[in-house]
């Protein structure tokens, strides 16, 4: 039986919330026992794990006075505001001051559905209960053994139970594909080996073609980088028999051209009566690729709710602006919103930091030709392209890293440099790797109101830098890069395992810093939201991706960007609430108006 402080409670509106890496009772004395009003009553309010010595708190008894919270030196108790009703039940709870799930999305035979939220906020939390391999508990947090029947018979599921009454029958079947690829990170067995094994629907050769596999049916699953490894588990959750088919962030590591073929997957999957359900950060992909949308709002790390069902359009300007209309919630005090206006400016007045002729570089199968081009003082120059096409090469050739066969590159400029494989390597806490990789004292004030602050990172300066997520080691780089005094700062693929406000956020974070230090920026992006938002101009990357790249560019932003959509197939439109850019739908009226306008990026200014 579970515990009877474990029963879903009837929670306040401010709960308790710890968290538990920064809880340090070794070094703060547990202040927030000490000093708990309600503890030197006599009451056992706060009070320390039997096993871990970490605080805990009773969210029954708290009056959520805040004073722990200010006490706690290490700052890992907040108090939380929740905006729903006080009786309702969770869908899961983690623990007694840990994050709560409310609601559900709702799964559609024959549709796409896009699940948009930030990091933290529980998305992939809703994927594991709905593929079964986390049975929810409805607040019942202490309960060993969970099953399905208990979960049937103790949680208000709602439209949901007939959903839960036919995964314990077993009369659906699920496809999962995960967002973290570790398992295949181990794995010894060829690529075309693992396909064909795991080939259900006799559909591996279609597949192999769809997602551009033929040149690494020959290599070992543990040799493959990262957006191998994406396009390999895509392939093998398509390919299995099944109802449902769950997608956790499919985009990572993928290029612009790979994310758009997915939607044509997806909706092929639709298309056969099948249920779809998609967790994606890139907001322009989410948009081309859903029928309908559920957002996930909330405080991260502490509680997730689910939104009712919005279309396309509604449900991501709601996410974006904060305000749920239907529900009547808002969630942000300021919305998130896109500049309408292509800008731009002249640069033939401006002192060069960088200049290249033709460069050439050639490895076993590949080989590239950069054409001459400038990268002037202050600008934030964006290179786009698909993946394997030489991108990074050119950018390593800048830094110094690898040298041209034959041309060169003059670098008038001192460089930072954040790789596009970022890893763990180092050892030490986050403070120590960002101080080295600088050279500079983390607790300058203009470093912290810059960009530690911004990006959320001042509370992992303690931890050890392996211990992170990818989205933390993501930001934690970032920071690094942009901290230390450069003139030009060269950042491969800032947004991989970021959310949509985190992506945007640093975008403009990254702008920031150049204007600040009055520096030039060179990043690659696959994200159009986020490229359009960085870029002053644009040099763009094509050819055969493994075979042989060549570039256009730099060139303006409108021209670059409409040549490179106009490549791609597609045109963009601006959303007239959010001015965000949204894809528009192949064969539409404004789609055919503006190509033969021969405007595939928004109209001219």
């Amino acid at each position: 039986m579970s515990k009877k402080a474990s029963s879903p409670a009837k929670t306040k509106t401010r709960i308790p919330i710890i968290n538990f890496d920064r809880c340090q009772p070794a070094t703060c004395g547990h202040a927030c026992i000490k000093y708990c009003p309600l503890n030197k009553k006599g009451g056992k309010v706060v009070y320390p794990d039997k096993v871990t010595k970490k605080a805990r708190i009773n969210s029954k008894k708290c009056i959520a006075c805040g004073i722990c919270v200010n006490r706690c030196p290490t700052h890992a108790i907040t108090m939380v505001g929740l905006p729903i009703e006080s009786s309702e039940q969770p869908i899961h709870q983690y623990g007694e001051n840990s994050f709560r799930l409310y609601g559900l999305p709702f799964v559609v035979k024959g549709k796409v559905v896009g699940l948009i939220g930030a990091n933290g906020i529980g998305k992939t939390t809703v994927l594991n209960i709905l593929a079964g391999k986390l049975i929810p508990n409805g607040g019942f947090y202490d309960k060993k053994d969970l099953t399905l029947e208990f979960a049937l018979s103790k949680i208000n599921l709602s439209v949901h139970k007939a959903y839960f009454r036919s995964l314990l029958q077993k009369r659906i079947k699920i496809s999962f594909k995960e967002q973290v690829l570790t398992k295949f990170a181990q794995a010894d067995v060829l690529v075309k080996e693992l396909l064909q094994q795991k080939d259900e629907l006799g559909n591996v050769n279609t597949l192999i073609e769809d997602l551009s596999l033929q040149n690494i049916l020959n290599k070992n699953i543990n040799q493959l980088s990262g957006g191998e490894r994406q396009r390999v588990a895509i392939a093998l959750a398509l390919n299995k028999e099944a109802d449902v088919y769950l997608i956790d962030e499919p985009g990572n590591f993928l290029d612009i051209k790979q994310r758009l073929n997915l939607t044509r997957l997806f909706h092929k999957l639709a298309e056969n009566n099948k249920a779809v359900l998609v967790v994606e950060h890139d907001i322009a992909i989410l948009d081309y690729l859903s029928d309908q949308i559920q957002a996930l709002w909330g405080t991260p790390n502490a509680f997730g709710v689910v939104s009712g069902v919005k279309s396309v359009k509604n449900g991501i300007n709601a996410y974006l602006t904060g305000h749920l209309k239907e529900e009547n919630i808002t969630f942000r005090t300021k919305g998130i919103t896109f500049l309408r206006v292509v800008k731009e400016r002249k640069w033939t007045t401006t002192p060069v930091y960088v200049r290249f002729t033709t460069l050439w570089k050639k490895f076993d199968k590949f080989k590239l030709k950069v054409s001459p081009g400038e990268v002037h003082k202050g600008e934030t120059l964006v290179i786009l392209g698909e993946n394997g096409i030489g991108k990074t090469t050119f950018v390593k050739m800048l830094a110094g890293i690898l040298k041209p066969d034959r041309g060169s590159a003059d670098v008038r400029a001192t460089i930072s440099y954040k790789p596009q494989f970022i890893t763990r390597s180092f050892t030490g806490t986050v403070q120590e790797f960002i101080t080295n990789y600088s050279k500079r004292f983390t607790g300058e004030q203009v470093l912290k109101q810059t960009f530690y602050q911004p990006l959320g990172i001042e509370h992992l300066f303690d931890k050890e830098l392996p211990s992170l997520s990818g989205g933390e080691l993501q930001r934690v780089f970032v920071a690094a890069c942009l901290s230390k005094r450069a003139d030009l700062y060269l950042i491969d693929e800032p947004a991989a395992f970021l959310d949509v406000e985190e992506r945007i956020k640093i975008a403009r974070i990254i702008r920031n810093a150049a204007s600040i230090y009055n520096a030039s920026v060179i990043a690659i992006e696959h994200d159009l939201q986020l490229a359009d938002i960085l870029g002053d101009r644009v040099m763009l990357f094509m050819g055969e991706p493994g075979v042989k790249g060549f570039t256009l560019g730099p060139m303006g932003k409108q021209e670059g960007m409409n040549q490179f959509l106009k490549e791609l197939d597609i045109t963009f439109r601006r959303d007239t609430e959010t001015g965000r850019a949204r894809i528009n739908k192949k064969d539409s009226k404004l789609d055919r108006e503006q190509r033969e306008s021969g405007e595939f990026f928004f109209e001219k200014n």
